[in-house]
């Protein structure tokens, strides 16, 4: 169960971050909901297919080396792995979903709104996957809430002043 929770985790977090942080930055730079869709699910579909390769080869290798290893540390450590292929479909999927959670008030509003729609919309996704982590590892919730939200919302931030920096030079 725990590798099921770390893989949602894992692909849903990344998902969630890289597309906001490419969607504030396309819009902030372009100003447009057309470019912001259409790069916003490019990368989704993108980074979901290279989140579950990651997931794949990330997953098999660590079996491997543990394959390798000998007497019961090996029996015990082979006993926590499942299948790369299970993996791979669990942390591409969440991903996915992850990723399209950004783009959701770019269908509905206008681009300066929507900004602000999918920063709130996300942080509180963050905040409640980051509560929920805490929970399992029985930590602080509001902590490891308020932590995952600040590390998301800084490298989604860093889309946006990218953005911001190539308007300036560039459009």
């Amino acid at each position: 169960m725990g590798d099921v929770i770390r893989d949602i985790i894992l692909g849903g977090q990344d998902g969630l971050v890289n597309v906001l942080g490419l969607a504030l930055g396309v819009a902030v730079a372009t100003q447009t909901t057309q470019m912001v869709l259409v790069s916003g699910l490019v990368g989704t579909f993108a980074e979901s297919i290279s989140m579950a390769a990651v997931a794949y080869t990330g997953f098999k290798a660590a079996k491997d080396v543990n394959r390798s290893a000998r007497g019961r540390v090996r029996k015990f450590m082979l006993k926590e792995y499942g299948h790369p292929v299970h993996s791979a479909v669990l942390v591409g999927l969440a991903s996915l979903i992850g990723s399209l959670i950004p783009l959701i008030p770019f269908f509905f509003m206008p681009v300066q709104q929507a900004m602000y729609g999918s920063a709130g919309l996300c942080a509180v996704i963050l905040f409640i996957l980051g509560s929920y982590e805490g929970k399992l590892a029985k930590r602080d919730t509001t902590r490891a809430g308020v932590e995952l939200l600040i590390i998301g919302m800084l490298a989604a931030l860093a889309g946006f002043v990218i953005g911001l920096v190539i308007k300036n030079i560039f459009i």
